[in-house]
């Protein structure tokens, strides 16, 4: 087998078709799509990390980060997400999930960056925890609630910020970026990022809790918090966080859980 990584744009375009094959083994679909281009070559704030295993010229592995900076208080980390995750089915059992993703980390980590973070879905959370060594706390949930009961919870204090790396947002081209997503509608207005969704409203990002008092009247609000948050009663889905530490030690409880971090919204 030939491990081979990318570590630039360029490099990844030029295994495109091989990449898009594998993608159609794995999960039926024969195009990577314009979120593919979205997240990977319209990317504003640096080069991909991509570890791929060829068995001739058949391509049977795939793991891949691409840059997401989180910031706080101004400083702005060199911090990565996960993403789609492939390996074909006559190579699933030779560790080669946890060779591309060892590989991929350790040339992020030579590159400077921080940390990788990322939402496993249940079928690859075990994986990621036992043999990646990932920290996953109790999942997140992605709950769905009106404009007042939102608000109540932000009187609170819950959204909060200060203190927490979140998506850096406030950067033009990053934000430019994120909210250019193919197949959403998003909004962006006074520090306040949302998308439209099925006749409701996805909160991405929010520079402070005032700004939550933006948010349309009437339409019901779908939003990423912790299990603390006390909306066990209006979920829709658990949604797992997570990551590792490279440069520096990864904490969940440092990062300010927003559906912007997360290419799915």
């Amino acid at each position: 087998m030939d491990i081979q990584a990318i570590a630039s744009k360029e490099q990844l375009l030029q295994h495109r078709e091989n990449i898009e094959a594998l993608f159609f083994e794995s999960f039926g679909q024969r195009s990577l799509g314009k979120v593919w281009d979205w997240a990977y070559l319209d990317n504003p704030a640096g080069e991909p990390f991509v570890t791929l295993c060829y068995e001739g010229e058949r391509l049977v592995g795939h793991y891949a980060i691409v840059p997401m900076p989180l910031a706080e208080g101004g400083q702005r980390l060199n911090t990565y997400v996960s993403m789609t995750t492939m390996v074909a089915e006559s190579h699933r059992k030779f560790g080669l999930f946890t060779t591309l993703a060892q590989a991929t980390y350790q040339a992020a980590r030579e590159a400077g960056a921080a940390f990788v973070f990322g939402f496993p879905n249940a079928q690859s959370t075990p994986g990621f925890r036992k043999r990646l060594e990932w920290q996953l706390p109790e999942p997140d949930l992605v709950a769905t609630v009106d404009k007042e009961r939102l608000l109540a919870l932000a009187a609170t204090g819950y959204f909060d910020k200060r203190g927490r790396l979140s998506l850096d947002l406030g950067e033009a081209r990053l934000r430019a970026w994120r909210l250019a997503r193919p197949g959403g509608r998003y909004q962006w207005q006074d520090g306040l990022a949302y998308k439209e969704h099925q006749g409701g409203i996805d909160l991405l990002w929010w520079e402070s809790a005032a700004a939550l008092a933006a948010l349309p009247e009437g339409m019901a609000i779908n939003v990423l918090v912790g299990s603390d948050a006390g909306l066990e009663s209006c979920k829709s889905f658990d949604y797992q966080f997570g990551g590792i530490g490279l440069g520096r030690e990864f904490r969940p409880q440092s990062v300010n859980r927003e559906m912007a971090l997360s290419d799915l919204f």
